[in-house]
């Protein structure tokens, strides 16, 4: 069985997140700026906690996600990384789906214990695995934010920018 990659169907796809990240961040910042006479860059640093098995992928996506102005911290364990989680600290979860000890969907089911609302984002290799795990662990769920990787710097940040002011202009 061979598949094949329809890359004007991804450019589509993204294009569509780019506008619709921009479109949410300018909400998120007239209501911001509506409603406490500040902007989103004055507001306090937004927290990510990312947890990827590969150290080089964690590296880049802190990395840009730092320079992009939010804190990050990140863990290559997941176990770990549940350790030493804490309650409505993290403003965005970045978890890898495929991880050994906790897969990313364990880790949200225990995570989601402890803190209910938390926004996630999960990240994956591959559409089909994302799917199974999906539809294993959350049958009952029809979207779920995922990153596909490889992943563009830029795309990393407008999807988080996205999340992130959706949760401001929803507070």
């Amino acid at each position: 069985m061979s598949y094949s990659f329809d890359t004007k169907h991804y450019d589509e796809i993204m294009t569509r997140l780019n506008l619709q990240a921009r479109e949410e961040y300018e909400r998120a910042k007239q209501y911001s700026q509506k409603h406490s006479g500040q902007g989103l860059s004055s507001q306090k640093k937004r927290r990510i906690l990312l947890v990827d098995d590969e150290p080089d992928i964690c590296t880049v996506y802190q990395t840009v996600l730092e320079e992009a102005g939010y804190e990050c911290i990140s863990y290559t364990d997941s176990v770990k990384a549940l350790q030493e989680f804490r309650a409505n600290y993290y403003d965005l979860l970045l978890l890898d789906i495929k991880m050994p000890v906790l897969n990313g969907f364990e880790l949200c089911k225990k995570i989601r214990e402890i803190d209910k609302p938390v926004h996630i984002i999960f990240i994956t290799a591959s559409e089909a695995y994302y799917e199974k795990f999906r539809g294993q662990h959350f049958p009952e769920l029809r979207k779920i934010n995922y990153i596909q990787k490889p992943i563009g710097n830029e795309e990393l940040v407008q999807m988080v920018n996205m999340i992130i002011a959706n949760s401001i202009a929803l507070d």
